[in-house]
């Protein structure tokens, strides 16, 4: 049925008056409740809250526990080769143990040699000036000062005729003054001997400072030659297992150094943990490891967090990975079960995941 203009504008009046009464009604409802509350309505949260981090997960690197040392010729022997390897890669060493050997060795061994036999001489020198003249050299100082003593008592007594005789005339001057001389010059003789006897006699202190100085002179040299020879090997400065070798006998060592050596009795993964994730993370943290490739799963515990955020060492197979991201070094000491498992396996790329909770 058509609907005529006048009922047509009826309708639509009803309409409107009906919207506007029932727009009324919920703005009233919704006043209400905002005095009931004495505040704006709650409105629904749209999600749920992120769930909290139970652990975090990083690539990295195994390692042993005392750092993989890198060991090259000490200062001084620039230029120098190696004259021999003592050791091979795999074998275990003590601390002090000598690995390798240049070719200055002998020269520098023939300098100990010299400087040792130029000490043992100062030391004498200083040993016989301690000890002053040799008595057979002192009494036979004694005895010509004797003699001359007792010869010019001898000669004192023929003077004494000798000026008799002059007096009464019978004897000429020149045989007076030759007795005189001749007595003068014992006495000169005697005094002389007198004085190299107190001589042989005296120890004087400045020359045994000066020989002791000499001592000590001799000791530097010998203390220099023996540095010296012992910058011609390379040491080993802990316990530890050859990891590489990088130069043979008769080769240069290089910026590489000679070899490579680490204690790997105790073994660390090193996780390189995006410095976002590192407040979440504190020592004594449990951590399993997973080597990659074999999948082998160890045990540890977080024992080192690192101070310095730097760029990633250990990169992923993915070509789109994030290779610039800024992370930071945490160690993960392994069990002593885990780390016989991959002592042999320094350098190998793993994943770490350390374990947030307290369990």
């Amino acid at each position: 049925m058509a609907v005529i203009p006048g009922r047509r504008a009826i309708l639509v009046t009803v309409v409107v008056c009906v919207s506007a009464s029932l727009f009324a009604a919920a703005w009233h409802w919704q006043s209400s409740g905002i005095s009931r509350q004495g505040g704006l309505p709650t409105a629904p949260a749209l999600q749920d809250a992120e769930p909290e981090r139970v652990a975090v997960h990083a690539l990295g690197r195994l390692e042993p526990a005392s750092r993989i040392l890198e060991l090259s010729p000490e200062s001084g022997n620039e230029g120098a080769t190696i004259r021999e390897l003592l050791v091979r890669e795999g074998d275990d060493v003590k601390a002090g143990a000598v690995l390798a050997v240049l070719d200055n060795f002998v020269r520098r061994e023939a300098s100990v040699a010299e400087a040792r036999a130029a000490l043992d001489a100062a030391r004498a020198k200083l040993a016989q000036v301690k000890a002053g003249a040799k008595a057979g050299d002192i009494a036979a100082q004694e005895a010509a000062v004797a003699l001359t003593r007792q010869q010019s008592t001898v000669v004192r007594r023929e003077l004494d005729r000798a000026r008799e005789l002059h007096q009464r005339k019978a004897l000429s001057d020149d045989d007076l003054d030759a007795k005189q001389w001749e007595l003068d010059r014992l006495l000169i003789e005697t005094q002389r001997g007198s004085g190299l006897l107190d001589s042989l006699r005296e120890i004087r202190e400045t020359d045994v400072q000066a020989a002791a100085a000499e001592v000590a002179r001799a000791e530097a040299v010998l203390a220099s030659a023996e540095t010296q020879l012992a910058a011609s090997r390379i040491h080993a400065p802990v316990d530890g297992r050859i990891l590489r070798i990088h130069i043979r006998v008769g080769e240069r060592p290089g910026s590489d150094g000679v070899l490579e050596l680490g204690d790997v009795r105790q073994m660390h993964a090193v996780a390189e943990v995006f410095e976002a994730d590192v407040s979440l993370l504190r020592e004594g943290l449990n951590a399993e490891v997973v080597v990659d490739g074999s999948g082998v799963r160890l045990q540890g515990t977080v024992v080192e967090i690192g101070q310095l955020v730097a760029r990633k060492v250990v990169l992923t197979n993915d070509p789109v990975s994030d290779t610039d991201a800024r992370v930071v070094e945490v160690r993960v000491s392994l069990d002593a079960d885990s780390s016989g498992k991959v002592a042999r396996l320094s350098n190998a790329r793993v994943e770490v995941t350390i374990n947030l909770s307290e369990d």
